[in-house]
């Protein structure tokens, strides 16, 4: 989970040593003013660190392109619209145009690759994801202070917010809502770890299914040729992702086109799983939470803390070239 008060502290040391010596110096509790005397603010400095702890001045954006930015952060963060509803293609290619600009950049290149507004507002809703906003209980009402402080921290190079009277208000405020986020996914995960305790009890009078010593529950609907893939091979599959109440978080059927990558980068469940069958095999795998995504969130929002999660696999190829 995005811990922001620590971000803010990154950011405050990421400067110059003298920069550091103004923004970290010395400031006696007088000169500290409480969280919630400057709300409005607080909220700002949350959209600034998150544009500085993800790099956004890295880019050397124009304001056309820091407003495309902001677009889509504040409309994820007003929820008009949710990542997962964005094609996945979509989401790599603008990350990739990311990572490429800001090499460029770094490397002072005649070339800086160009990033279209579109890609760019598709960052907007990453970054939403990415740095923590949405699950720290920001909403519409906020969103336009965190585009504020967001267009703030996307092109400042001395982090001039960050004297140390607003930094450790800052802190506190954000603390507070770290520890609520905290205490609210604690709450979930452990009614859905229940819910999914259940399911296993009843999926236990299924015949077909067997269950290995880490916990991990599997069918194998046809094993495919003998050799297994082993923890160390990169695998070619494609997968359908259901939760138990069969809300589906994940397919490569939709998209069109197998997942390719290193089993040993997979959820524990899941990389497992994989090595139950050869090339040509097909097998339904049923995962506990803790050998899922555990009490984690994905960003999607689909994959909640403690769910149980039902993928059916289609190994098509052991390290692809």
């Amino acid at each position: 989970m995005f811990n922001a008060a620590l971000k803010a502290d990154e950011v405050a040391r990421s400067g110059t040593e003298k920069k550091a010596s103004v923004i970290v110096g010395d400031t006696s509790a007088e000169e500290v003013a409480p969280a919630d005397e400057m709300p409005a603010e607080l909220i700002e400095m949350a959209g600034y660190v998150a544009a500085q702890g993800e790099g956004i001045p890295s880019l050397k954006l124009d304001n056309i392109g820091i407003t495309a930015l902001v677009s889509g952060l504040k409309e994820a963060i007003v929820g008009e619209k949710k990542i997962w509803e964005i094609p996945p293609e979509s989401v790599q290619d603008a990350i990739g145009r990311m990572q490429a600009r800001a090499e460029a950049v770094k490397a002072e290149s005649d070339q800086i690759p160009e990033i279209s507004e579109d890609a760019l507002r598709i960052l907007g809703f990453v970054i939403a994801e990415k740095s923590g906003l949405l699950q720290l209980g920001f909403d519409s009402d906020d969103a336009v202070s965190i585009g504020k402080g967001f267009v703030a921290g996307a092109s400042a190079t001395d982090p001039d917010l960050f004297k140390k009277a607003k930094l450790l208000a800052f802190k506190e405020f954000m603390q507070k809502r770290i520890t609520a986020a905290q205490v609210k996914a604690e709450a979930i995960a452990a009614e859905r770890i229940a819910i999914g305790k259940v399911f296993f009890e009843k999926l236990a009078a299924d015949t077909d299914v067997q269950k290995s010593e880490s916990g991990l529950h599997y069918k194998i609907l046809n094993p495919g040729a003998d050799e297994k893939p082993t923890p160390e091979d990169t695998v070619l599959v494609h997968y359908r992702g259901n939760l138990i109440d069969g809300t589906q978080f994940g397919s490569s059927y939709d998209r069109g086109k197998p997942s390719k990558f290193p089993l040993s980068g997979a959820a524990a469940g899941f990389g497992e799983g994989l090595t139950k069958i050869g090339e040509g095999g097909k097998i339904i795998l049923y995962i506990p939470s803790e050998l899922g995504y555990g009490n984690s969130q994905l960003p999607s929002g689909l994959v909640k803390p403690g769910d149980t999660l039902i993928v059916e696999c289609e190994l098509i190829e052991i390290n692809p070239d």
